[in-house]
């Protein structure tokens, strides 16, 4: 069994316990002060064999985020071995994308530091530690805001918000990358209710990134097809989303190639939110009104 520990330079001295932390954090959940801070852990649906936790470190100010890799199912281990890296593990992934986009000028999550033990190509566990970014999800932001009534959701301010996201996202993918996993969840966002300030955008949850040699077009339309699927969840209009796509592809309104575009991609986004809505309809209790 192979180990490998990594933390940026300007993390070794402001980490508690420095590399020796990340090597804790990989062989065992953390418990309340160990390593040193306050804990919090954060569950969803669909986890599987990943962990994740709110670390407040000692100073009470410095927020990191952990995301722990354990029990790797075989299914993620051949896509990994397949489509990511045969040497490395997600974790791995997810700490070397965050710093590869970094250098292409796309904001994303910023990993500080990784800890692996791989076996041979298999995945025994790893971790990651991430600073936590300003904002919040996308979707969460603009549901709050359009129940508030907030400048931001109407006139000029939706629009450039729109154009804005547009540009992020095809600069995202001009980097040849594809997200997997690119709902509105996973877009952090700063917004001004007001409108006056521009919004700010950065990609979480890098896990599952590739930077495909074929079928590009075919992880393109699926990365935009859960947008469009997340976008349509939060009430974007049909004009939002042809202005979106119009922006995205840098070409005049109405040109045919929009057009082949948004017939694929609302048939992809159309089979999403019938799957949604079947997931949602197996979790209501019988007997629920």
């Amino acid at each position: 069994m192979s180990r490998l520990v990594l933390l940026r330079q300007d993390w070794a001295a402001r980490l508690p316990g420095g590399p020796d932390d990340l090597q804790r954090l990989l062989v065992a959940a953390p418990m309340e002060g160990d390593p040193a801070g306050t804990w919090e852990p954060l569950t969803k649906p669909g986890l599987g064999g990943r962990e994740r936790w709110r670390w407040r470190l000692p100073d009470g100010r410095t927020v990191l985020y952990v995301k722990r890799y354990t029990r790797t199912p075989l299914r993620a281990d051949v896509d990994r071995i397949l489509r990511q890296h045969p040497a490395h593990s997600r974790a791995w992934w997810e700490y070397t994308e965050s710093a590869q986009l970094e250098t292409q000028y796309v904001a994303a999550v910023k990993a500080i530091g990784v800890a692996e033990d791989m076996l041979g190509w298999r995945e025994q566990r790893s971790v990651a530690l991430f600073e936590a970014l300003p904002g919040e999800a996308l979707d969460r932001a603009w549901q709050r805001l359009t129940a508030m009534g907030a400048a931001v959701t109407r006139g000029a301010p939706r629009l450039d918000l729109v154009r804005r996201l547009a540009r992020f996202l095809s600069a995202f993918h001009q980097t040849g990358a594809r997200h997997r996993d690119l709902y509105l969840c996973h877009i952090f966002a700063e917004l001004d209710s007001s409108g006056r300030r521009p919004p700010r955008f950065a990609l979480l949850d890098l896990a599952r990134i590739l930077r495909p040699r074929v079928r590009r077009m075919r992880w393109l339309l699926k990365d935009l097809s859960q947008l469009d699927a997340s976008a349509r969840e939060c009430g974007a209009s049909r004009a939002d989303r042809l202005r979106f796509l119009t922006v995205y592809l840098g070409l005049e309104p109405g040109a045919p190639r929009i057009q082949w575009h948004a017939r694929k991609i609302v048939r992809r986004s159309d089979h999403l939110l019938r799957r949604i809505a079947r997931r949602a309809a197996r979790q209501v209790p019988s007997g629920a009104s």
